[in-house]
């Protein structure tokens, strides 16, 4: 059994839907390292996450050492796509008996970055559109969605439990890694907005492949490679309104 604290509530911002300007852009976030910290590695990966790992370590050494084999399989090249990685992970979850009573309480003691809760619940809604898109779980998109005003999100994986708390199925999207510009150019189409109007914030190698598509990035305490393709790097969340008013700037195009 996992011993977690919760989390404390935010309050979320008073957002007025319908009154967006008319040269509003998409704001596109990661959510694990960017919006919540990462503050789990398992000895023998080499990323460092939220929530999938943090379920490895609360069920126990064997489900830990084969998250770890899940690692080096993907690494090595062994999976089809990502979506065959979380297949491989969720067989994991359900093998050693995950249950809804850990799962929530690994979601609702996840902890929010140094900045994020001011700077999301200031953010100009006229001007940026928030938009969550994660390889993780649509649970924590949906805690940082009702916590800081947010309305729309796309996570990878959504877990589905019984009556007695087990977990019995799943829902998968392909959107991590490259797969995230698809549901980015989806909303962009749904705002009416051309593919020069938005921006990318994230921290993580698998963020690489967007930063490189948007027309301005953001690296946040980021991983070195993110770093070297970034428009902007930062190590403090709240330095993001800045950036977000010099690209609104007179003689600044996106």
């Amino acid at each position: 059994m996992v011993d977690c604290v919760m989390a404390p509530r935010v309050q979320p911002p008073n957002c007025e839907l319908g009154h967006e300007s008319p040269d509003m852009k998409l704001l596109v976030l990661d959510v694990e390292g960017t919006i919540f910290q990462t503050t789990v590695r398992l000895q023998g990966t080499s990323i460092d996450s939220t929530i999938w790992q943090a379920i490895a370590q609360a069920l126990g050494p064997d489900a830990v050492r084969e998250e770890v084999c899940t690692h080096r399989r993907w690494h090595n090249g062994e999976y089809r796509s990502y979506l065959d990685w979380m297949k491989d992970t969720i067989r994991i979850h359900q093998s050693y008996g995950l249950s809804a009573t850990v799962f929530n309480k690994l979601v609702a003691a996840a902890e929010y970055n140094p900045g994020v809760i001011e700077t999301l619940t200031s953010l100009d809604r006229r001007q940026y559109e928030p938009l969550l898109v994660s390889g993780g779980f649509r649970e924590l998109a949906k805690r940082a969605q009702v916590d800081l005003g947010i309305h729309h999100a796309f996570a990878a994986c959504e877990y589905f439990f019984d009556s007695s708390g087990n977990l019995t199925s799943y829902n998968l999207l392909p959107c991590d890694f490259a797969g995230k510009l698809d549901f980015i150019l989806l909303m962009l189409r749904e705002y009416g907005l051309s593919r020069q109007d938005w921006i990318f914030v994230g921290d993580g190698l698998n963020d690489v492949p967007i930063a490189k598509a948007a027309p301005v990035s953001v690296a946040y305490s980021a991983h070195l490679d993110l770093r070297e393709v970034a428009t902007f790097i930062i190590d403090n969340f709240v330095e993001l309104t800045s950036i977000l008013a010099r690209v609104r700037s007179p003689g600044h195009s996106l």
